[in-house]
């Protein structure tokens, strides 16, 4: 086996699951810590030999019960303290649609809701950088 001598940080994903009709996002509430109890952009860690892409959208089902076409990469967030867990890194991705989803609660989420843009609750890690990523707010 090959030992790697430079550190390797966790790589996770988040989705923006954009509806442009209402002018909202879609949250959840986290179900564990860090940040339990508080709001985030649905998202996980990244399983082994997993596309970025393929995990977020597998997250977004697990917690959200949304199966939804390919997203659109927005960038990679890696800045430290991101996650008081250690090193992660996030690759984000961005879903448009065009009229609101029913979703509902799933594994590592307490709930699911829709919140619009003007009115967004404190979020969780850095995902109001995320959303500003994105040029939502």
């Amino acid at each position: 086996m090959y030992r790697y001598d430079y550190p390797r940080p966790a790589l996770t994903t988040d989705a923006v699951v954009y509806d442009r009709s209402e002018n909202r996002i879609l949250l959840i509430k986290r179900k564990n810590p860090p940040f339990e109890g508080k709001w985030a952009l649905p998202g996980g860690f990244v399983e082994k030999y997993e596309l970025p892409e393929q995990a977020c959208k597998r997250e977004l089902k697990e917690e959200t019960d949304l199966e939804l076409p390919e997203g659109k990469m927005l960038g990679v967030f890696a800045e430290k303290g991101r996650d008081p867990r250690g090193w992660m890194v996030s690759v984000a991705f961005l879903f448009l649609i065009e009229h609101t989803l029913a979703a509902r609660a799933g594994s590592d989420s307490s709930e699911a809701a829709w919140f619009s843009l003007s009115e967004l609750p404190e979020l969780a890690f850095d995902h109001g950088k995320i959303l500003q990523e994105a040029g939502l707010i």
